[in-house]
């Protein structure tokens, strides 16, 4: 493979100098990661080891940074999508080495060997389920206890509590809930956000409830963030199986919950900038991705209604 794309590695087009030091990539790109490791997100720490490592084995571990031109950026993607790696995986993959070579060398013409190449997003399928989904996957049988059954309820749970993140859901806890209410801060965006406790999502949480634990869902509840995302990555394998299970056609995901409430609150003639609320969104243009792929047709309903009065 690496003859393949030996090309690209070259000298055909190589810049007459190099943004990037004398040095092997494995090395200098490892200690940028560890460099970054108080500056950014375990997650983010993650992306940029996979990309690494997928960089390093199209290249090569001893590659010379020197040797790092537009091309051979080029040629990674080319690889990725040799690869059958989906369009975002390969965009996220090129952030992140952009981000890294960017830390060990010239950040302006480190940032130019990415001009040609996919770093964007590129639509999805669509994320909301239905009604009739939502019903399948709390009839479905399954067997009491089972981690099936939890990842289940928490699922709906985070369904009924207008949209909850897996992120906050997991660190609930008890003390948080006041008078009928559960009143949270989102970890991404710091907004509060106050759900009206409805007694489907009181049966679920009580369903959890240990004497000794403050936590809604001790069995989730994450020791670290490296467990916090081992708990993600096993959540969302099982909400998989879940969904062939329910014979339910979408991908169900941790964020199918959150997406599922606010396309359907948006049918249901739920003002966006309450929906936007309820999501503990900072910027209600963010609310519409949740909601754009929904045919409007209350939009011509409300225009024929405008228009009667002049006819």
């Amino acid at each position: 493979m690496k003859i393949e794309f030996s090309l690209h590695f070259g000298n055909d087009r190589r810049q007459p100098s190099s943004p990037f030091p004398d040095r092997k990539l494995a090395e200098a790109a490892q200690e940028a990661i560890d460099n970054a490791r108080t500056q950014r997100s375990l997650k983010t720490i993650e992306n940029y080891k996979t990309a690494l490592r997928a960089f390093i084995r199209y290249a090569g571990a001893d590659f010379p940074l020197r040797q790092m031109t537009g091309d051979t950026v080029e040629g990674f993607a080319h690889w990725l999508r040799e690869q059958n790696v989906c369009p975002n995986t390969q965009s996220c993959y090129m952030r992140s080495l952009r981000a890294v070579l960017c830390q060990i060398g010239e950040r302006k013409e480190a940032e130019q060997l990415f001009c040609n190449v996919f770093t964007g997003n590129s639509k999805t399928e669509k994320r909301a389920v239905t009604p009739a989904d939502i019903q399948r996957l709390r009839t479905l049988e399954l067997p009491a206890d089972s981690y099936f059954s939890r990842a289940r309820d928490l699922f709906l749970f985070c369904f009924y509590a207008q949209g909850l993140p897996f992120a906050d859901a997991v660190r609930l806890q008890w003390s948080q809930v006041s008078e009928g209410s559960l009143t949270y801060y989102r970890r991404k965006t710091g907004q509060r956000v106050c759900v009206a406790l409805d007694p489907l999502m009181t049966e679920i949480a009580e369903r959890y409830r240990l004497p000794d634990s403050d936590k809604l869902f001790p069995c989730f509840a994450p020791a670290s963030e490296h467990d916090y995302l081992s708990q993600l990555n096993h959540y969302n394998r099982a909400l998989k199986r879940l969904a062939a299970m329910a014979g339910i056609t979408h991908k169900l995901t941790s964020y199918v919950a959150r997406h599922s409430w606010a396309s359907m609150a948006y049918k249901a003639s739920v003002d966006l900038p309450i929906i936007s609320k309820a999501l503990g969104h900072t910027n209600p243009q963010t609310t519409l991705i949740y909601v754009k792929e929904i045919n409007d047709s209350r939009l011509a309903e409300a225009n024929h209604k405008l228009l009667d009065s002049f006819r």
